[in-house]
């Protein structure tokens, strides 16, 4: 009685077992492909501190910037870190510090002017 007991509960704790094991790796995997990074859609209109992952305090302090057009304030390009991918909705409020002309970066939450970029000796480089 317990042999033929043991002929039908082996299996099917060893395919209860095999199940559990196979439901907990795939969400491990689907959790590895979600944290994973991937590489923007498209590249960026200008590349700088604000698009790179290494860390630095400009970045952690502004982790999502708008590239505008100062002469038309119309958005070129966006780039949130956090999401490794575009602004969503990003919305472009001109402050009286902006320059006359050329691309900038400017923080994509409150409209703050980071950079001034292409101008001669400064591309990269916070506003002052």
């Amino acid at each position: 009685m317990a042999s033929s007991l043991i002929r039908v509960a082996a299996p099917l704790l060893v395919g209860v077992a095999a199940g559990i094991g196979a439901i907990v790796g795939a969400s491990l995997t689907r959790e590895r492909k979600h944290l994973e990074l991937e590489t923007g859609p498209r590249p960026l209109a200008v590349e700088g501190w604000w698009s790179s992952d290494a860390s630095s305090s400009l970045a952690h302090a502004h982790p999502a910037v708008l590239i505008v057009d100062a002469d038309t304030a119309q958005l070129v390009d966006s780039w949130d870190r956090r999401t490794r991918g575009r602004v969503q909705r990003p919305v472009v409020r001109r402050t009286p510090e902006w320059p006359a002309g050329g691309l900038i970066v400017v923080d994509a939450a409150t409209g703050d002017l980071l950079t001034v970029v292409g101008e001669a000796g400064r591309a990269g480089m916070p506003a002052t």
